[in-house]
């Protein structure tokens, strides 16, 4: 198994962090704002060089709409051209593996409608005989969604640089939503061969009060019991994805002691 802490773009309690960063060699960075995204090399650089042991890390983009996959290559493709090549750059300079996470608020026809797969392929081309990747997050959305839409994508490009992180509270938000019962709504959701396949990472955090949308100081949270961490890896389990990434992906009041995040980390090493 292997966990990777998630900081930020400040770096906000990554000594805190820092043996877990040392031990599996990686990390995921939140890159809180748009400056943030503009001085990532000085962001990458100052990680790699605070704990040199980091072999790879997965740059999740800012938190908001206009982050999407889909608005950012609609409204200038060329600076998603760009942005992956100077992430092959930092990439071969630093001599890791990064990341680069989208997410996208499209269902998989609207994606084959659009064109968008194209897009995608046309980027993906950039990674090509590098050690970047790109990674697609399943998001939680008001609008009934069926299946996985971003394991449809990965299994219709198929490309080895092109992966899905799967947010394990989202999964709960969706059943949450519609209210469909958790196991059903997985049934219907997942498969466990294109998991086996196609998913790279996962984020890894709990879902209190059977919400995660509604109040969001229940999203992303630290299991608060036991039984519902057992619940949660267990789905990790049912899909043959235990042994994928697990970023420990927990909301706290303290981010700069990460007290919460450290517990999730050291209940998933108690299994």
């Amino acid at each position: 198994m292997k966990i990777y802490p998630k900081t930020n773009s400040n770096l906000l309690g990554v000594n805190c962090l820092k043996q877990y960063i040392q031990k599996y060699k990686g990390v995921e960075i939140q890159i809180l704002t748009k400056d943030d995204m503009n001085r990532l090399y000085s962001i990458i650089k100052q990680i790699k060089e605070e704990i040199p042991e980091i072999e790879e890390i997965t740059i999740h983009p800012p938190l908001i709409d206009e982050y999407n996959f889909e608005v950012l290559t609609y409204r200038n493709f060329k600076n998603e051209e760009e942005l992956l090549k100077l992430i092959v750059k930092m990439s071969e300079e630093f001599g890791i593996k990064i990341n680069l996470l989208y997410h996208t608020s499209w269902n998989y026809q609207c994606w084959k409608s659009s064109g968008e797969i194209e897009v995608l392929k046309e980027l993906l081309e950039i990674t090509e005989n590098t050690n970047v990747n790109i990674i697609l997050e399943n998001i939680h959305s008001l609008v009934d969604i069926k299946n996985c839409s971003v394991l449809q994508i990965a299994k219709e490009i198929n490309n080895n640089h092109l992966g899905v992180c799967l947010d394990i509270c989202h999964l709960h938000c969706e059943a949450n939503i519609f209210k469909i019962e958790f196991n059903e709504f997985l049934q219907n959701y997942l498969n466990k061969e294109d998991c086996e396949k196609y998913i790279y990472q996962i984020h890894f955090s709990g879902t209190l009060n059977n919400d995660g949308y509604i109040n969001k100081k229940t999203h992303g949270r630290k299991h608060d019991t036991i039984e519902n961490f057992k619940q949660d890896y267990d789905i990790l389990e049912k899909y043959g994805i235990e042994n994928k990434i697990i970023v420990t992906e927990v909301g706290e009041e303290d981010y700069t002691t990460r007290n919460d995040q450290i517990e999730e980390i050291k209940m998933l090493e108690s299994l």
